[in-house]
């Protein structure tokens, strides 16, 4: 074996060990990627909640000051005063949920783009598995046509 096979031999492994660890370092990539998608998504649920919860919040001060409001100018909770404490307390339970709503929208936004992550990370992985054999077929193939050439006379001018 010459030095033109023994370094088409370490070339062709060279080739295939690259593509391998490029195919997991771009599947590891897409898994860290991935999961940082997923604490976002628990983080929008998260801050929607909070959010909705402060809402819930602002609202039963504010019918307690509306009470207070009522109570202090005479008026009973019934009739007209009753309907729009009503109507406070249902507009602010929607946009609570409104609040909700949007949390869970970015949250599967996110784990949406977690799942595309994974995927292309796989796919990565995948590919690398293919360039690794292509890799492998073509330096076999070099290595063949090296060690079965025939010797010609340009390669020994002065005969055989």
């Amino acid at each position: 074996m010459g030095i033109e096979t023994a370094l088409s031999a370490i070339g062709t492994v060279a080739s295939v060990v690259g593509s391998l660890s490029q195919g997991q370092s771009a599947k590891a990539a897409s898994r860290y990627n991935a999961q940082i998608a997923e604490n976002n998504a628990i983080a929008a649920r998260q801050a929607a909640a909070a959010e909705a919860e402060r809402e819930r919040d602002r609202t039963m001060r504010l019918l307690g000051a509306q009470r207070a409001a009522y109570g202090k100018g005479g008026v009973q909770m019934s009739g007209s005063a009753l309907d729009v404490a009503g109507d406070t307390a249902a507009q602010a339970e929607l946009d609570a949920l409104t609040i909700l709503y949007g949390g869970e929208a970015r949250a599967r936004a996110s784990e949406a783009d977690a799942a595309s992550q994974r995927f292309q990370g796989n796919a990565a992985a995948r590919a690398s598995y293919f360039q690794a054999g292509s890799s492998l077929l073509t330096g076999g193939s070099r290595i063949y046509r090296t060690l079965k050439r025939v010797p010609t006379e340009t390669d020994h001018p002065e005969g055989y």
